[in-house]
């Protein structure tokens, strides 16, 4: 019960990474289900998700019970830690982005680094 609660707490992050998944697979991307998240890498997505082009290149992104990839080596050496994403957007649901936001805004108003000082991103690599 408390798994079906998580997921559709994160469902409304859910439903944009399936839009934004569904729109790769149109670019050639491919999709599989991993430990309860459903994961998209390759084609062109995978490519715009490594370019320099969008300015803060990233192997994966996180949103709700989705995963956005570069490709499916990278979502296999990334796996575990973007799990950790996935169990905290069950526990932030809508709330996550936000605070996920002030938490590098926040980082940055100290001097420190946005993503790897960001409390979530602390967390997922402490954890995974």
């Amino acid at each position: 019960m408390n798994r079906l609660l998580g997921y559709a707490w994160a469902s409304p992050n859910t439903a944009v990474g399936i839009f934004l998944g569904g729109l790769g697979m149109l670019l050639g991307a491919g999709a599989r289900i991993v430990e309860g998240a459903i994961e998209f890498s390759g084609g062109r997505l995978g490519a715009l998700l490594a370019s320099s082009a969008i300015g803060c290149p990233f192997r994966a992104v996180t949103l709700g019970h989705v995963i956005l990839g570069t490709d499916a080596a990278t979502l296999d050496c990334a796996r575990s830690h973007e799990q950790v994403h996935v169990r905290q957007y069950e526990r932030w649901g809508p709330f996550f982005l936000p605070a996920y936001l002030l938490s590098s805004l926040w980082q940055l108003a100290c001097g420190r680094r946005c993503y790897r000082d960001n409390w979530f991103e602390r967390q997922a690599y402490e954890q995974a």
